[in-house]
C-alpha cells in the first residue's frame, strides 16, 4: 500500500516513479509466490479447502479468454476457440480460475508470433474435457516427465515471454485434482503442444 502511494506521488517519468514501479511488481511476484507455496503445502498436508459453489464453467471460462487475449494483443496470436455452452459444475471459483488462467498464460509465453491457441471445452458422459493447446517450439521428450514437479522449468523457458519460478503447473495440477479431476500433458512436439483437464460433472439427483 505504501509503495503505490509513492509510486502515485511521484513525478511521471522521474527516477522515483520507475524505482517504486519495480519494486511494486517485484513485492507482487513475491506475493503471487507466497500464495502458490502456501497452496502446495495445503495440498501437500491434505487441507486445500475448497469453497465450492454451483458454477456454469462456459461463460466463466470465456472471460479467462477474453482476459487472455488482452495480455496477447502484441504477439499477433490467433485463438480458435470451441465452448459448449452450459457446462456446469460445483467449484471453488477463485481457485478454478488460478489454475486455467495458468493453462492460457502458459499458452502465450510458449507461443511464438503470430502463433495459434487453441481452446475447447465439452461435456459428455458425466465428465468435463478442457483442452488448451499452442503453437510453439514444443517440450522436449527429457523434459515432459518433470513439468509438473515444483520449481522445474523446462528449456523452453528460455524462449518464454515473461519469466516465472516453475511453481504454475504444479499449482494448476493439485488444484484440479482438489476437484476430483486431472490435469495432464496431452502431447508435445515441435510446433505444438497442448494439456488437458478432465472434471466430474455433478450427478443429478435421483
Amino acid at each position: 500500500g505504501e509503495l503505490e502511494n509513492a509510486l502515485q506521488a511521484a513525478r511521471p517519468g522521474s527516477p522515483e516513479q520507475q524505482l517504486f514501479t519495480n519494486l511494486l511488481e517485484e513485492a507482487q511476484r513475491l506475493k503471487t509466490i507466497t500464495q502458490g507455496l502456501l497452496l502446495l503445502a495445503q495440498a501437500d498436508a491434505g487441507q486445500l479447502k475448497l469453497a465450492a459453489e454451483p458454477m456454469d464453467l462456459s461463460p466463466a471460462l470465456a472471460d479467462m479468454i477474453e482476459d487472455a487475449r488482452v495480455l496477447a494483443a502484441e504477439t499477433r496470436l490467433q485463438f480458435k476457440v470451441q465452448l459448449q455452452s452450459g457446462v456446469h459444475l460445483s467449484a471453488d471459483r477463485v481457485l478454478l480460475h488460478t489454475a486455467l488462467f495458468n493453462l492460457l498464460t502458459n499458452a502465450i509465453k510458449y507461443n511464438e508470433p503470430a502463433g495459434r491457441i487453441e481452446i475447447r471445452l465439452q461435456a459428455e458422459r458425466g465428465e468435463i474435457h478442457l483442452t488448451v493447446g499452442n503453437t510453439g517450439p514444443g517440450i522436449t521428450a527429457a523434459d515432459q516427465p518433470k513439468i509438473f514437479e515444483r520449481f522445474y522449468r523446462a528449456q523452453r523457458a528460455e524462449q518464454a515471454r515473461g519469466d516465472g519460478i516453475g511453481l504454475g503447473l504444479s499449482l494448476a495440477r493439485e488444484i484440479i485434482r482438489a476437484h476430483g479431476g486431472e490435469l495432464s500433458l496431452q502431447e508435445s512436439r515441435p510446433g505444438w503442444t497442448a494439456f488437458t483437464v478432465r472434471l466430474a460433472t455433478p450427478t443429478p439427483p435421483v
